[in-house]
């Protein structure tokens, strides 16, 4: 691939003792971008400065520059990490651009973070996974849904971005849709309509994620891409943002989330969007986004060896009786040494092989009241 026709090199960062600036190459050529892909990268850094305003397609190249002059400065989480920043996405047409890019790197098994952009975004990245071939989860991390049409020009085309990629026609694989972090006065009663009526997305609500972060360890355990929409942190920890609010995760609680996302089965594409660099004179937010990209590839560098196997010999089996009309008991595994769970879904409409699906300790201890978890009815219709 010609990488010079799509992209932008950055300058070379200033070396810091022992700072992840060390860890990091800036190839420039063709050439010298293919070497730094065939040694195997933790993962590869791509910038996409591009945001729509009202109709027209703005480019920002601070957006992705302030970030990186605030990541390379962070600590070297391990020796072992080596990460190759290929700059900025440089096109005419920038959507295009990204996917064929990203495209190529997920042909070379590489993990990819993108930084920058507004967040439909996401939606060349949807096509780039789904042009792997393989079935794949998308998890989206924000609290609103984006799934109907826009009234006005200054919310088109993202207001109804994430309905067109889970819909999109030329997405030939299957695809399964998840949503961590709503927040209800964000979700009218037609979106909710369309989340539960025709997408039937697994969701996890703000005040839960809150209250026990841990609960959404599960909706990223497995995603393929997972596109963070900056607003949905706290806004006094992130304020340059579309619509900063008091209330959202704070950075610690986002932190942790880009965590269980690097020690994901397999997050090819983690998207971080709606950073609005004007907005962001002391730097506040450059350095939360920094610190999530930080948390993301160390949790890469720590992601646990646990994936079940085909006979799940390397799980602890429970098999739990229930009241349900339609099912008697409920089967978890859960590993002994990482003590992540997993549930046992068996369609109940139709004859078919089981499947598991990760969840957590809290599904377990609920089952063993005699109840039927949430996750069971929702995972019912992806099984069915």
């Amino acid at each position: 691939m010609d990488w010079e026709k799509y992209l932008s090199p950055c300058s070379k960062y200033g070396l810091h003792s022992q700072r992840l600036s060390i860890a990091v190459s800036f190839p420039h050529t063709t050439s010298a971008i293919e070497e730094g892909l065939a040694r195997s990268p933790t993962a590869v850094i791509l910038g996409y400065p591009y945001y729509h305003r009202r109709g027209e397609m703005i480019h920002m190249p601070a957006a992705s520059n302030r970030v990186r002059q605030k990541l390379y400065r962070l600590a070297l989480p391990s020796l072992a990490l080596r990460v190759v920043d290929l700059g900025d996405i440089r096109s005419e047409y920038p959507a295009q651009a990204l996917e064929e890019v990203v495209t190529n790197l997920l042909r070379r098994s590489q993990r990819v973070i993108v930084i920058g952009g507004s967040q439909e975004a996401a939606h060349p990245l949807y096509r780039s996974v789904a042009a792997q071939e393989t079935p794949f989860t998308y998890t989206l991390i924000d609290k609103k849904l984006d799934l109907i049409d826009a009234i006005a020009i200054e919310e088109a085309p993202h207001r109804r971005f994430h309905r067109d990629m889970l819909m999109d026609g030329h997405v030939g694989v299957p695809a399964w849709g998840q949503v961590v972090g709503l927040a209800w006065h964000w979700v009218s009663p037609a979106e909710e309509e369309v989340l539960h009526g025709h997408l039937r997305s697994p969701y996890i609500r703000l005040h839960e994620v809150l209250a026990d972060p841990d609960r959404a360890e599960p909706y990223l355990r497995l995603s393929a891409l997972v596109s963070m929409d900056l607003g949905v942190v706290r806004g006094a920890d992130a304020p340059a943002v579309i619509d900063p609010e008091p209330e959202g995760l704070p950075i610690e609680i986002a932190a942790k989330l880009m965590r269980f996302a690097g020690m994901g089965y397999r997050t090819d594409v983690l998207h971080i969007a709606n950073y609005l660099p004007l907005r962001d004179p002391d730097g506040r937010t450059a350095a939360a986004v920094a610190l999530l990209v930080w948390y993301y590839l160390e949790g890469r560098l720590n992601a646990p060896e646990d994936f079940p196997l085909p006979d799940r010999s390397n799980l602890e089996r429970y098999t739990v009786p229930v009241y349900h009309p339609e099912v008697q008991s409920l089967t978890f595994y859960r590993h002994p040494q990482t003590q992540r769970w997993w549930i046992e879904i068996a369609p109940v409409t139709r004859s078919g092989p089981s499947r598991l699906f990760p969840c957590t300790q809290k599904e377990y201890e609920e089952a063993l009241t005699g109840e039927v978890p949430r996750l069971w009815d929702v995972f019912q219709l992806t099984v069915c």
